[in-house]
């Protein structure tokens, strides 16, 4: 299936499928519609099932879409949130403080409920409405409590809790508070791949450029 063949207005597309916009004022919806063929799109629609298995859990939590269900053809529907991805230019109507406040009480929330959502790393997976206030959506990634693996869903929760603290000290570990500091546990896979990172901006010679780009620009 195509772009142009989707329920409504094109906005993206995943590794789950396409998303789209339909409806019009309170009653538009975003629909996630798994696409390909075969495998492929059966591995979509499961994905989308186990998506749908994490909101049911989720529901009735502050700042995190409504799921309005499944459809036959396997698409996820859920409530449109007027919000824009979350960025540091944003204004910050109820302050920066707060507002990572409430973020800690939404994924403490999920925990509780039994959700770790795993990719919280990624900006666009926190929204920013417009009294800017967080909302958290993307469960493609979910880890669930219950399974065989409890160990996969407290690592999760860990990297949930680790990715906040990311986002409100903007990386600045040396500035993150005592109070703080009890949530920021680095995982073994994160450290794994903060080490990457750093041979790779060497490899590259990333932060060579970058100075040399400041300098031209200041000269």
């Amino acid at each position: 299936m195509s772009e142009g063949e989707g329920p409504g207005r094109y906005l993206s597309r995943g590794y789950q499928g396409a998303v789209y916009l339909t409806g019009e004022g309170d009653d538009r919806v975003v629909v996630k519609q798994p696409i390909g063929r075969g495998v492929a799109r059966r591995l979509r629609v499961w994905m989308l099932r186990r998506e749908h298995a994490a909101y049911q859990r989720l529901a009735g939590i502050d700042g995190i879409p409504r799921c309005l269900g499944l459809r036959p053809d396997g698409s996820l529907v859920l409530a449109y949130v007027a919000a824009e991805p979350f960025r540091e230019s944003l204004p910050w109507p109820v302050g920066r403080e707060a507002f990572f406040t409430e973020l800690l009480g939404i994924i403490q929330s999920c925990h509780a409920a039994g959700v770790a959502h795993a990719d919280l790393k990624r900006r666009g997976n926190i929204l920013v409405d417009q009294a800017g206030r967080p909302w958290v959506l993307d469960f493609g990634s979910a880890i669930l409590a219950g399974t065989r693996h409890g160990w996969l869903f407290r690592l999760a929760c860990r990297m949930d809790l680790n990715a906040w603290v990311k986002l409100k000290y903007r990386r600045r570990y040396d500035l993150v508070t005592p109070e703080d500091r009890a949530y920021y546990q680095p995982t073994w896979i994160e450290s794994g791949a903060r080490a990457v990172r750093r041979v790779w901006r060497k490899v590259t010679g990333r932060r060579w450029r970058k100075a040399r780009r400041q300098r031209r620009a200041g000269g």
